[in-house]
């Protein structure tokens, strides 16, 4: 491994997922295995200089990472961070939610240093591991960083995208995210890091911390022929925030904007984000329930973010006290 003729340190997080786990015939399938160390053993730097410091943050599948474990993910990264010697760090994380937290890092860490994640679609004891492969080349990505300031990157199968554009796009396959879109920004060529496209110094991303995570925000998913059932349950619990995954550019169904409407009535933050990959929201259809439509009435738009993402934000910045006014410009800004 290249080490650039730099010296210091890479913290390696392990959070759990496929890459850390085995078969086990009596479990009836895989689970998390205790492989940490014998991965370790694989990511020595040829070079004296570079250190490994490894971190068992913890061995949990990626689907159980809540919200409030990702926050605290991010502020024990930027602890890290901090430090002089440290260049950068790699995360090993599950790919289920892997994009969503690689988000919440990016939202949330001020550390301009290389954030790096990456994980296995394939588990430690199969034919055809791939964990190895992606943990020495995200470690490399941080031995040979990209600009400072550039968005946490997730690696995967010799390919960078950015946190606040990767999706997961395919639930088996060794090369499992696309650039939501905007494509991959880099890729890796042997011993080399290239890059495509970056943006420099977005971090820190808010002029405030970020504090916490409300717990009264609710992903609701349209479908055919919906009514206003389940927002109005909502309005009945102390709901702060919904996010609608609509149809096409951000169109939902009409029997949905009398409950849109009475939400936005009692103060609850309405956004709008998309079921498609590519494209995003626009508010171009003005009928009942069209995307031009519901922002008349106030509600946000969230651009290109997947409804998982604009989940996110939304609750770490309910969950932060920031103001509704301030909420409203930081969406505008992240849905280009």
């Amino acid at each position: 491994m290249v080490a650039n003729n730099i010296s210091g340190e890479v913290v390696l997080i392990f959070t759990g997922g496929t890459i850390g786990m085995s078969e086990k015939p009596d479990a009836g399938g895989v689970v998390p295995d205790d492989n940490f160390n014998k991965l370790l053993s694989e990511i020595t730097p040829d070079d004296k200089d570079i250190k490994i410091r490894p971190v068992l943050w913890s061995d949990v599948p990626s689907p159980h990472m809540s919200p409030e474990m990702m926050l605290k993910l991010a502020h024990d990264v930027d602890s890290y961070l901090s430090e002089d010697q440290v260049l950068g760090a790699v995360i090993l994380h599950g790919t289920d939610l892997m994009a969503e937290t690689a988000y919440a890092l990016d939202l949330t860490v001020n550390s301009p240093k290389p954030v790096i994640l990456t994980g296995a679609m394939r588990y430690f004891n199969e034919s055809g591991y791939d964990g190895i492969r992606n943990l020495v080349d995200a470690v490399r990505v941080c031995l040979l960083p990209p600009p400072k300031g550039t968005d946490v990157i997730i690696q995967m199968a010799d390919k960078l995208f950015a946190a606040k554009n990767a999706i997961k796009s395919s639930s088996l396959n060794v090369d499992p995210f696309i650039g939501q879109n905007t494509g991959r920004i880099g890729f890796i060529a042997g011993e080399s890091v290239i890059l495509t496209r970056a943006d420099s110094y977005r971090r820190p991303r808010f002029s405030f911390p970020v504090t916490g995570v409300s717990k009264n925000v609710h992903l609701v998913g349209c479908h055919p022929g919906m009514n206003s059932t389940i927002l109005e349950k909502l309005l009945e619990t102390d709901v702060k925030g919904i996010v609608l995954e609509g149809f096409g550019a951000g169109n939902t169904p009409p029997e949905l904007v009398a409950g849109i409407e009475k939400c936005i009535e009692a103060g609850v933050l309405v956004v709008l984000c998309t079921r498609c990959v590519e494209g995003g929201v626009w508010p171009i259809y003005a009928y009942p329930g069209g995307a031009a439509n519901l922002k008349q009435k106030g509600v946000i738009t969230a651009g290109g973010l997947s409804a998982l993402k604009a989940t996110l934000l939304l609750q770490l910045l309910l969950g932060s006290n920031c103001p509704i006014d301030q909420i409203k410009t930081i969406f505008a800004e992240e849905s280009v």
